[in-house]
């Protein structure tokens, strides 16, 4: 049954909750929800921002690493590198939004400002890291450090996550708190160079890597622009251009009104072992399409309302759980994901933003954000969302998925600090007003 827009959870701030031994604030609006999450993320940092984290060479390939969690045990054993750059973004964000506001303190300061120093000084030029393609720059899926900070095992090379951890650059450039972006636009520009030719050269036709690719070409060809280098800038806008026309070609024109998962040799598309996943609105939310097109609008309407295989709907349609976005469908069918409905509000976002609101959009945005933000333990919403130190001691991130049927949920430990960037990045634009372009 399509859901009366009237009927859809309006903007709220969430109840406040004290959290204890990090702030004597209570955290009751977007401003120190933000905190939290912010806070977090540092907390996942293999540095002195970590308080877990022993003392470890600034010279070991780990330092700097933020783990996919929290490093509760001494070393970063479980760094996926693309959620890393998301991570980052987030941080970028919300830090930038505290200090605008006068919300961060003394302890956040230290703590981001030092997770991102660490991270993109360090983590990202250490050479342990990377993956050398005749001189083009690449970054693996994932790696594990042992507490020394010495690589245990590193997976191989990635177009989609070397995009994810260029756009986070871009963005350091913009948005650190250091002081440092003018110093970082100049000195690691033949690093990001040299990462756009690895992109360039092992970019597949997954929808999501293109969309990637597409924000990270834009980007960098403004990085280009900003130090002179006029023809690498052409050169880059161009190659967005062509691959988001590649991505128009993903759109399934049938009943569904969704992208493809990946186009195959004969230019067809295909959802990978018939499954619908959130590739579905990631060229909106990574602006690699034209959030105004009227595709664009077809394919916010039917993620909400719409079903896909076996009849299941993509969005929870009633109950506690309504507005909660599945990851895939049918594979995963009945658990709803926080870090997805966080993705599709900032998608839907984008498209309000720049349609007039056709279909009540922002709504809808704010029914898979609410959703999210349930709070862990809660009878409401996700559920996900820890917000109090009453869980394993610690405050921050959100429990990865929560079963409709049963109610169930994964290990405590499972949030992952991408999911954490998503909320942060959401937040901006929801509560604040302000679009989180990633390609700019």
């Amino acid at each position: 049954m399509k859901l009366n827009a009237m009927s859809i959870m309006a903007p709220v701030a969430l109840a406040a909750v004290f959290v204890g031994g990090l702030s004597t604030a209570a955290h009751a609006d977007y401003y120190d929800n933000e905190w939290i999450e912010s806070h977090y993320i540092t907390q996942c940092s293999m540095s002195a921002a970590n308080p877990t984290v022993g003392a470890i060479s600034t010279a070991s390939a780990g330092y700097g690493a933020l783990n996919d969690w929290r490093i509760g045990n001494g070393k970063a054993d479980s760094v996926d590198c693309g959620t890393q750059g998301i991570g980052t973004v987030g941080l970028l964000y919300g830090y930038h939004r505290l200090t605008g506001a006068g919300r961060s303190n003394a302890d956040l300061d230290g703590k981001a400002k030092t997770a991102l120093s660490t991270f993109f000084w360090s983590w990202v030029r250490n050479a342990n890291n990377q993956i050398n393609q005749a001189g083009r720059i690449g970054f693996p899926t994932s790696i594990s450090y042992d507490t020394n900070g010495n690589i245990v095992s590193k997976g191989g090379g990635s177009a989609s996550t070397t995009a994810q951890i260029l756009i986070a650059m871009r963005k350091y450039c913009q948005l650190t708190p250091n002081g440092d972006g003018a110093n970082y636009q100049s000195q690691e520009y033949a690093l990001a160079h040299n990462m756009a030719n690895y992109i360039n050269n092992n970019l597949s036709s997954w929808t999501v890597d293109r969309s990637y690719a597409v924000a990270a070409y834009r980007g960098f060809a403004n990085w280009a622009k900003a130090v002179g280098d006029t023809a690498t800038s052409t050169y880059f806008i161009n190659q967005a251009n062509a691959v988001s026309t590649q991505l128009a070609s993903a759109q399934d024109t049938g009943t569904w009104r969704n992208y493809y998962d990946y186009l195959d040799g004969g230019n067809h598309g295909v959802y990978n072992n018939n499954n619908v996943d959130q590739t579905g609105f990631s060229p909106y939310e990574f602006n690699a399409r034209n959030p105004g097109e009227t595709y664009a609008i077809q394919t916010a309407s039917w993620w909400d309302y719409s079903t896909a295989f076996n009849g299941d709907h993509l969005t929870q349609q009633t109950g506690r759980y309504a507005g909660g976005v599945c990851q895939s469908v049918p594979a995963v069918f009945g658990q709803v994901y926080p870090g997805d409905s966080f993705q599709l509000a900032d998608a839907e976002w984008k498209i309000a933003r720049a349609d007039g609101n056709q279909n009540n959009q922002y709504n809808q945005a704010w029914w898979h954000y609410n959703f999210a933000m349930g709070a862990y333990g809660s009878g409401t919403g996700s559920g996900c969302w820890v917000n109090s130190a009453n869980v394993d001691g610690f405050i921050g991130g959100f429990v990865d998925w929560t079963n409709v049927n049963t109610n169930g949920q994964p290990a405590n430990w499972q949030r992952f600090i991408d999911t954490s960037g998503y909320m942060l990045v959401a937040t901006e634009e929801l509560a604040f007003s302000n679009q989180v372009d990633w390609s700019v």
